[in-house]
């Protein structure tokens, strides 16, 4: 947020100086939150009191990755129940946004069949019900497909669909990112976000490591303009 204020304050501004944007570690304006790879790692935070006091969402993101304990990839349906259950026990806002490529970690209780692509065998593995029946929010981490805005439509619709049968009350993002494998555009972003308008309640956006800021500038600028 701040890469991209440094760029154009007010497009920053008017996308996230609001309560109804989530900003992780903090933003001026925004609703405070913070992110967590572990739920056992969440748990013990929040027991020992060391989560800020100004934050109020609480988010898991369980991934194939080194910050996300093996058990907890192995068994992603447990580790995201055990999170929402002890994040609703603080008090917190709870936002779950497991990763697609669990369904590709070695040992796991489900994998996908051979030849079957991650984004397919997410959907219809139980993920985004078991987040949706633990959290207030959920993201897809869609944005390996927003260079196709039919196939990204579809998955986020199809997980949409699926999170709001088990709770009708969660609220719905997508993901779009800089950087997810490959380099993206403003027009990209712009097609991506456009597909999705009528199913998502907002998105998660990223910088991928802190790259291209300009380019997610750019994005807002046009989708700002957009919906107005």
């Amino acid at each position: 947020m701040d890469a991209i204020a440094a760029i154009d304050r007010e497009v920053a501004v008017a996308s996230f100086g609001s309560e109804d944007a989530i900003a992780l570690g903090g933003w001026l304006g925004a609703t405070t939150g913070r992110s967590w790879a572990s739920a056992a790692a969440f748990e013990d935070d929040a027991t020992s009191g060391r989560i800020p006091a100004d934050v109020h969402v609480a988010m898991y993101d369980p991934e194939r990755w080194r910050h996300t304990p093996i058990e907890e990839q192995r068994t992603p349906l447990e580790a995201i129940a055990r999170f929402g259950r002890a994040a609703a026990d603080h008090g917190y806002v709870r936002m779950i946004t497991p990763h697609p490529g669990l369904v590709s970690v070695e040992g796991a209780t489900f994998l996908r069949d051979a030849g079957e692509t991650e984004e397919s065998a997410y959907e219809r593995s139980g993920i985004t019900e078991a987040a949706a029946s633990a959290a207030d929010i959920v993201e897809t981490q869609s944005q390996r497909l927003q260079n196709d805005p039919g196939a990204y439509r579809r998955l986020v619709s199809a997980t949409a669909a699926r999170a709001r049968a088990v709770n009708p009350g969660v609220r719905v993002l997508s993901g779009l990112g800089t950087s997810p494998g490959f380099p993206a555009t403003p027009e990209m972003l712009t097609e991506a976000w456009a597909s999705v308008r009528d199913v998502v309640d907002g998105h998660y956006l990223s910088l991928s490591k802190g790259r291209y800021p300009e380019v997610m500038t750019a994005f807002l600028a046009m989708a700002l303009d957009r919906a107005t």
